[in-house]
This record gives C-alpha cells, sequence and structure tokens, in this order.
C-alpha cells in the first residue's frame, strides 16, 4: 500500500487497512506490510527499511522518490520482487499510483496472484480525474489485464458495481472494512436552536465540499453551525475557505483524532458526506455508533446500509436536492431523535469486528486453496 499509520493526513483508508493487519495479527496470523514514507507533502519520520511493530504488525517503510498520487519506490518494488515467495497471500490496497501497479505486475510476473482492494480508485470519477487520458490508455493496454488475473475485493456492492464497468471481475467479492469502533458510553448531544452540521475527513475534491459551502451560504432557511474537521492542500483548502469567506458560523479546525473525534461526532445533529465518489464512507458508521444520523450523497458506497436501516438521508442530485432536504431534516427532529437511539445497537451488531475477521480469513484461506490446485 502507498501509505500506513500514522500517515492519517490520507484518511479513512490509513485506519481501515491498519484495522485489518491488527485485527488478523490479533487472529494469530503473521501480518508484514510493504509501504512508503509518504506523508502528504512530508515524510514520516522512520528509518527507511528497517522493519518496526507498529501495534502488533509488521511494517517495512520504504523511500519514495515521486510525490503527490504516484509514491515511486524502487527500494518497495526491489524488496518485493526479492522476498515475495515468503508469503502465502499478498493483498494490495488501491491503484493508480506507482507502488500498487508494479506490486501487481510483480506478482505477475512471479506467477502469484494477489488480492486487490482499490479502495474506490476503478470508479467513473477516478476515469476522469488526475491523469484521465494517461489511466485510460493504460488501463487498456495493460491495467485491465493485470486486474482480471487478480482477485478483487471492494467494501460495497456500490463499489463492486461500479468497478465492473472497467473490469471482468471473475473474482469479486465485497467485505466490509474492519472498523475500530468504541461503544457510545455517553450521550453528549444536547438540543439548540439552531443545527449542527458536521463533515469530518480529508479535504480533497472528491469530498464535494463546494457543493455543500454553496448550499449553506445561499441557504437562509435554516440556522445552522457547520464544523469542517479535516486536512488538505493548503490552495485548495484556501479555496473553499474562500467561498466560505464571512459566513461565521462555517468553523474549520483542522483534523481530530481519537477521543476528541468521537466527541464531536456525538455532538452533532447530522454527519455531512457529499462526495463525488467514496467506496465505502468509515466516518459514516463512526457518526452512527454514537447515535448520529448521516446524509449523503448517492456516490456514497454506505449507503445501502443506511437506506436499509433507515439511519439517514441520501441525496441525489445537485444544490437545490441538498438545500430541500437540509431544510427537511431541520425540521423533522423526530426522525433525528429515533435515530439517535437505533442506530447504537444497529452499529454494534453489524460491525462486529470478530465476525468481519473470519469474512477475510475464509477468504483468504478459500484463495490459498484455488491457488494450490492450480
Amino acid at each position: 500500500m502507498p501509505s500506513y499509520k500514522p500517515a492519517y493526513i490520507y484518511g479513512g483508508p490509513v485506519r481501515a487497512i491498519a484495522s485489518l493487519c491488527e485485527s488478523l495479527v490479533e487472529a494469530g496470523h503473521q501480518v508484514t506490510v510493504y509501504t512508503t514514507t509518504a506523508n502528504g507533502d512530508l515524510e514520516l519520520q522512520v528509518e527507511v527499511g528497517k522493519e518496526y511493530l507498529v501495534d502488533g504488525v509488521r511494517v517495512i517503510y520504504f523511500r519514495r522518490v515521486s510525490k503527490g498520487h504516484s509514491n515511486l519506490s524502487p527500494q518497495l518494488l526491489k524488496s518485493l520482487y526479492k522476498n515475495i515467495d515468503r508469503f502465502d497471500i499478498v493483498h494490495i490496497h488501491s491503484w493508480w499510483n506507482l507502488v500498487t501497479i508494479p506490486s501487481a505486475w510483480i506478482c505477475q510476473i512471479k506467477g502469484v496472484t494477489p488480492l486487490v482492494s482499490p479502495r474506490g480508485t476503478l470508479t467513473g470519477y477516478s476515469f476522469t480525474h488526475r491523469w484521465n487520458k494517461v489511466k485510460k490508455i493504460f488501463h487498456t493496454l495493460a491495467g485491465k489485464r493485470i486486474l482480471n488475473n487478480a482477485v478483487l475485493v471492494f467494501t460495497s456492492e456500490r463499489e463492486k458495481e461500479e468497478a465492473l464497468r472497467f473490469v471482468d471481475g471473475k473474482a469479486a467479492h465485497v467485505l466490509h472494512n474492519i472498523l475500530d469502533l468504541p461503544n457510545r458510553t455517553r450521550d453528549l448531544h444536547r438540543d439548540t436552536p439552531y443545527m449542527k452540521l458536521l463533515f469530518l475527513g480529508r479535504i480533497d475534491p472528491a469530498k464535494n465540499l463546494e457543493l455543500l459551502l454553496k448550499v449553506l451560504t445561499s441557504i437562509v432557511e435554516l440556522p445552522y453551525e457547520l464544523i469542517i474537521a479535516g486536512e488538505g492542500a493548503q490552495a485548495y483548502t484556501q479555496k473553499l475557505k474562500q467561498i466560505a469567506f464571512g459566513f461565521n458560523q462555517i468553523k474549520w479546525i483542522g483534523a481530530v483524532q481519537g477521543e476528541e473525534k468521537y466527541k464531536r461526532l456525538a455532538e452533532a445533529d447530522l454527519l455531512v458526506l457529499p462526495s463525488h465518489t467514496e467506496n465505502y464512507g468509515n466516518v459514516v458508521f463512526e457518526a452512527l455508533s454514537q447515535g448520529t444520523a448521516v446524509i449523503v450523497s448517492d456516490h456514497v458506497g454506505a449507503k445501502d446500509y443506511i437506506r436499509k436501516m433507515h439511519l439517514g438521508w441520501i441525496v441525489a442530485g445537485g444544490q437545490p436536492e441538498w438545500k430541500e432536504a437540509l431544510i427537511n431534516i431541520w425540521k423533522d427532529k423526530a426522525s433525528r431523535d429515533e435515530i439517535r437511539e437505533r442506530a447504537p445497537g444497529f452499529i454494534s451488531r453489524d460491525f462486529e469486528r470478530n465476525l468481519q475477521i473470519r469474512n477475510y480469513t475464509e477468504l483468504y484461506g478459500d484463495h490459498l486453496k484455488e491457488f494450490a490446485s492450480r
């Protein structure tokens, strides 16, 4: 994978992958992570090439020679080529970078069938943003063939459906992220004469914060406070702040972690996630674990669970639809209160950690049996 904890600047994927690795170790397996020193524009302060024990997981950080979204690490690729035969399973996380694509190619050269979790990178949005022409050419010439020879692991049915527009997916599975969710220990929510909205996550164009800010800066029927908790590229964040300039009810608090994060989630009336694309949406389940209702775009993978369990609102469309939805939610306090009561129990039941790890280990076991029979 291109990045690993403590590179939390990359948001949910880093946490989800770390939780998977740590859960596998707790279940008695040995896990080694190959990753880079990527930490946004900075580098993690670690000794490259040294094996660290990070919360029980063996992690080797390799120096990257390119930044941005490429993260090329010749050291990592050389070590993978040399040591790949030591491992029973190779699980590659994400796509469209110079860590994972060459790693998948090395697997092919070595006769190893990897598992690949694209983590939202095989979507229509990804093919039309950031080097879209290069992506389309590479995918046609080589990428599709490499992925068709892998076992694909998606985090939601929506992610799978969208990805299968671009790959054959003969071996495709859906397994939820393993989330390290705390129990709801106390209710910090207090009724106020305005609606407390929270966005929590990476500040990135894919999150579509422009839409949310344009709606809120033009709305007069809704008394609100919006807390934006997260970090992103400075130039892009500044662009968003210009949209919200003069609106004191929109507050930027930077990234929050741990207990502070769950405190913010518990205090909010509504978590807002208007993403252009979101393969899963860890923060949705984090919010629901604290009893906070959610409103998401119809491009968020968690929407199926939200709809099935009636734990929030899903919006298809642009500014008019979002404006109408937010006003109606403010008026419908009864529904928000009902979700606050029901949601923690559902999340505790449906996302029990041991159940999720069994699903992964069964998939790994089936993969080993099939590979051994060839």
